[in-house]
């Protein structure tokens, strides 16, 4: 969250400010019971726009905009300053890196006044989130937890876009400002939006979609008492080097804790002052977004975006053959293929594999088996697909990988020659084996174009030795074994 977070109190209980004035409880619900009966329509019937579909919203990460504090006749300007939003939101690292990973949807709903309230100057407006910036600094929009703001909220979600990962409440209002909604949506003002359009950095909007979507911590420095210290993938209390959450980001040369100096300023270790503390917690770098608006999300802020997009996301958007359990009776070539979400800065790998043996040079989105390649009996072909991003160096649980496998039964009438032995009469034997239910012919050729029927026999156990004859007097011979229909 930006700034420091304050109460809001609206007003004395059994009181809730309209305007500028003052109603009591009982007259509001009063006025609820008229507009209800639908004499006098408070709020206009919402509705769902698409802003960006990048893909099924199964596999996407679905971005919401609510409007707040637009009436009716500014619904049309939502719609453009939603998608000025999502723009500015997907303008940034990392999110621009998956910018094609995104789905975003604008949900529309009337307000009776424009803006918000701003109790600091005793400015009250009814809008339908009741949304209201702090009476201290102006700054900090929140709205009630309960049925009257998130409950809101999440009720339009649950109507519209049920598969929402993020959503965002866009607060028609100049003064900068938001919050990150009690972790559960991001709050931003118009103006708050206005001063992270391209190319800007991130600014209010990109800071609290950190807190809702990758549970990013504030790297503040203000005292903030009672604030729970509960750590976050950027914040922490540890100054051992080997048990430090972001120790992959941190060369052996740089001093922890590190100097919060120009020598130090574009890398990563381990800064004093975060979590609302001055000491004895510690950031990974020294300027981030977590911390001062108008610079970057640090490696380490970005890496737990990359995190939180692949927990929402997976790499393989299809595959074919759709059943994953497959039978071969015959020889024909079984294809196989992956559609793949990839990256917008960069490619997503692909190694395909036979029974856990990686295929020489099977690294594309196809594959072609040969059943006769593989034994009969149980076998399985898999595709290892992994995202190689620079932007993370952990990745305990794998997110950023995924295998499909498919499990493949060969039962193929197949023959095959091994464990040739030289005999001391001059002779040599190998083994048959294989399947052939009604027995098979051993051929041999001097020039692989004449074949001569030499011996016929019948597998026992699945196998059958062969001895030839006697060399004779050609200097070579090639020999098969051929199934009987």
């Amino acid at each position: 969250m930006i700034g420091q977070r304050y109460s809001s109190p609206l007003g004395p209980p059994g009181w809730r400010r309209i305007g500028s004035g003052a109603v009591p409880w009982a007259a509001l619900c009063l006025i609820a019971a008229i507009f209800s009966a639908g004499r006098l329509p408070l709020f206009a019937a919402a509705s769902m726009q698409t802003i960006i579909t990048n893909g099924p919203a199964s596999n996407r990460l679905n971005v919401v905009i609510l409007s707040e504090g637009y009436t009716s006749s500014q619904l049309a300007q939502f719609l453009v300053d939603a998608t000025n939003a999502v723009g500015a939101l997907l303008s940034h690292s990392p999110y621009w890196q998956y910018s094609n990973h995104f789905n975003a949807f604008a949900i529309k709903v009337a307000s009776t006044q424009s803006g918000s309230d701003h109790p600091a100057y005793n400015l009250y407006k009814s809008t339908y989130f009741n949304s209201t910036y702090d009476s201290i600094s102006d700054y900090l929009i929140t709205i009630p937890t309960g049925s009257t703001g998130q409950g809101r909220v999440d009720n339009l979600l649950q109507t519209f876009m049920p598969q929402s990962h993020l959503s965002i409440l866009l607060v028609n209002d100049p003064v900068e400002g938001g919050s990150d909604g009690s972790d559960k949506t991001a709050i931003a003002s118009t103006g708050a939006v206005v001063s992270e359009k391209p190319p800007s950095p991130p600014g209010i909007m990109s800071h609290e979609t950190a807190h809702v979507l990758a549970n990013l911590g504030d790297e503040y420095t203000t005292p903030y008492p009672g604030f729970p210290d509960i750590e976050e993938p950027n914040t922490t209390r540890e100054t051992n080097r080997s048990l430090i959450k972001w120790r992959a980001w941190i060369s052996t040369n740089t001093p922890l804790p590190t100097p919060p100096s120009y020598d130090y300023s574009s890398v990563v270790g381990l800064f004093e002052g975060a979590h609302y503390h001055t000491t004895n917690w510690y950031r990974p770098q020294l300027n981030c977004a977590m911390a001062s608006s108008g610079v970057p999300f640090c490696a380490v802020c970005s890496e737990a975006f990359v995190l939180a997009f692949y927990q929402r996301v997976r790499p393989v958007d299809a595959f074919s053959p759709a059943s994953t359990n497959l039978i071969a009776t015959n020889a024909q070539s079984l294809n196989f293929s992956l559609t793949l979400l990839q990256p917008a800065s960069h490619n997503l790998t692909v190694q395909w594999h036979t029974n856990g043996v990686p295929c020489s040079g099977a690294t594309n989105t196809t594959f072609t088996l040969l059943p006769q390649s593989l034994p009969n009996g149980t076998n399985w072909v898999s595709a290892l697909v992994k995202d190689p991003t620079p932007l993370v160096r952990d990745d305990p649980t794998n997110l950023l990988s995924q295998t499909l496998a498919w499990k493949l039964n060969v039962s193929l009438q197949q023959l095959r020659l091994d464990s040739p032995l030289r005999l001391a009469s001059g002779s040599f034997a190998f083994r048959v084996r294989g399947v052939a239910p009604q027995g098979f012919a051993v051929q041999n050729s001097s020039n692989l174009l004449t074949w001569v029927t030499v011996s016929t026999n019948y597998l026992v156990g699945g196998q059958c030795w062969y001895t030839n004859a006697g060399v004779g007097s050609v200097p070579r011979r090639y020999y098969r074994a051929l199934i009987f229909p």
